[in-house]
């Protein structure tokens, strides 16, 4: 996910899915250890993976309104 928001200009911190998240990977060790006290829908973009071979569709990212610049 990182390197296709990186490609389409879109900021990495502030972000979240708002449609599509079935399409991702479930949380890696790296995420589980980093996030252990955040909500379960807090991600890493650089861990997680959209779509596989058996499961491809189209994720929809929106910003937080306060990191709009």
């Amino acid at each position: 996910m990182r390197n296709i928001m990186l490609e389409s200009k879109l900021e990495l911190y502030g972000a979240y899915v708002v449609d599509g998240k079935d399409l991702l990977n479930e949380r890696t060790n790296t995420e589980l250890k980093y996030f252990k006290k955040k909500p379960d829908t807090w991600r890493l973009a650089c861990q997680t993976i959209v779509g596989n071979k058996e499961n491809a569709g189209k994720v929809v990212i929106q910003r937080l309104p306060q990191w709009k610049k």
